[in-house]
Order: structure tokens, then sequence, then C-alpha cells
């Protein structure tokens, strides 16, 4: 049974919140590259600062999906995270996303991104696999 919060905050598409997101991490000093292929799927985001990569799956509504989404990047991402723009987050969400270690971003209605719970470094990077990343990421702009 999906929590009223689940509900999408509002009529928003995922390309509004990814833009809104590349601003908040560019203040955040992060590099950013958009939809760079991960083990047969993208990321929705990726954002570096020095050595360190994030990986982010943005959802308008279903943050169940992009837990599932994410489970494939932790073979290569130092961090990975949640960006979802619902009315609010329930508790279920934060329980479930803190259980893997991923870090949760949330968008408001009123268009405001903030940090719900930062993710736990991931020690269990697959180096060959990392490697590919870095080399795909490589040929992507970034777009700040």
């Amino acid at each position: 049974m999906k929590d009223s919060n689940e509900k999408s905050a509002q009529n928003i598409s995922e390309s509004v919140i990814v833009s809104d997101l590349v601003e908040f991490l560019h203040r955040g000093n992060y590099k950013v590259r958009l939809e760079v292929p991960n083990l047969g799927q993208s990321a929705d985001v990726v954002a570096t600062r020095g050595r360190w990569v994030t990986l982010m799956e943005v959802k308008v509504r279903d943050w169940r999906k992009a837990i599932e989404q994410c489970r494939a990047h932790l073979h290569v991402a130092d961090y990975v995270c949640i960006v979802i723009a619902t009315k609010g987050v329930s508790l279920r969400a934060k329980e479930e996303i803190t259980k893997h270690g991923f870090g949760l971003i949330h968008y408001d209605a009123s268009g405001q991104l903030e940090w719900v719970k930062r993710p736990s470094r991931n020690s269990t990077i697959w180096l060959p696999q990392r490697r590919v990343l870095s080399s795909k990421m490589k040929r992507i702009s970034y777009v700040h």
C-alpha cells in the first residue's frame, strides 16, 4: 500500500528535476554529467567531486524502482543517491533507502532540493567495472 507522501509533489517532469538538481550540485562544487551508461542501464546523474563518484537516480514518485536501479550503481560508485519529487518523504522510504546506504534528496512542491539523508560511502566497488564507467564518463561532456 502506498503512503500518501509518495504521490508526486506536482505535475513536473523528470527533466525539470534533473535541471534543478544540476544547479543544486553545482552549488555544492560537483561536476555533473547526465545519462551515463552503467551495466545495461544509465544513471540519470553522475556527480563528481575530486576522486569521488556519486550516481543518482531521479524519480517523480516511485522510490522503490529507484532502489532497484541503484543496486547496479553500487558496483562502480563511491556514493549512490535517490532524488524524489513527492509531497513528502515517508518513514518507510527513509528506512529502506538508509538500509541500502543510499542518500536521499527531496524535491518539494516549490522546486527546492534538500538532503534528507546523506549517502554512506560504498566500499564494495568492482574496480574493472569502475574503469569501464570512467571510460564512458570521459566521452560525456559535463553539463556544469
